[in-house]
């Protein structure tokens, strides 16, 4: 998922046959420095506007990840490695594989304004579903400030695990509320693949962001680079 700028002008060339190839290279890599980061800049918003409720570390992701110099006359920007591992669905689309803990899909629990799991739930009801004790020997309970987040009872009975299949329905591996004998999902952990269409174009973005910028960004260092060439 990234994009490698790696543009070189006709004016470069002119000014190269000219005699002046090293402030034509320097001027070049600071405008492809400049270009990268005109494109990072740019994806917060972008990312705004075609992905539901992104959150801010979402929206940071989009970094120049390798910069330009004289001999090296590209410069690299993609997603940052952490954000990289759930965006590449996003913008790749496919078929995502569970791994061995399975996925984690939220069903009757409420989800935070970014439309995920609160951190630490799943390890807070998963503990409680067990039964496992506090301190005291308690039987440990969902405290008031998760019940308040994600609107379940610290007084209903949890289930988790694999559920027995009955009436002819497949019942995932996951937490469950007890309720009159009856097994509500809260949060499921299906082994099936999950799959994705590609609805953020990153590379369509940026090359537009390229070609708006490039012309602009090398006129203006290669003014520059000309007027303090010795």
């Amino acid at each position: 998922m990234n994009i490698t700028v790696d543009v070189r002008g006709v004016d470069a060339v002119k000014a190269h046959l000219s005699g002046m190839g090293k402030q034509v290279s320097f001027a070049a890599s600071k405008a492809l420095n400049a270009t990268g980061k005109a494109i990072a800049d740019a994806m917060p918003a972008e990312i705004e506007r075609v992905i539901d409720k992104p959150t801010p570390f979402t929206k940071r992701g989009v970094r120049v990840l390798g910069y330009a110099n004289k001999e090296r006359l590209e410069a690299t920007v993609g997603f940052m490695k952490a954000q990289a591992k759930y965006m590449y669905w996003q913008v790749e689309g496919g078929a995502r594989q569970p791994g061995p803990a399975g996925l984690r899909l939220p069903s009757a629990i409420n989800v935070n304004e970014f439309g995920n799991i609160p951190k630490g739930i799943i390890k807070q009801l998963i503990a409680v579903a067990r039964k496992d004790k506090t301190k005291g020997g308690k039987d440990k309970k969902i405290s008031k400030a998760t019940t308040t987040r994600i609107r379940v009872s610290n007084k209903v009975e949890l289930f988790y695990g694999d559920p027995l299949d009955k009436t002819g329905k497949t019942w995932p591996r996951g937490i469950y509320k007890i309720a009159n004998g009856s097994l509500i999902p809260l949060v499921v952990f299906p082994v099936t693949p999950a799959r994705y269409r590609a609805i953020f174009d990153f590379q369509r973005i940026a090359e537009g962001i390229a070609k708006r910028e490039w012309s602009r960004q090398f006129d203006i260092a290669l003014a520059g680079a000309l007027r303090t060439a010795k």
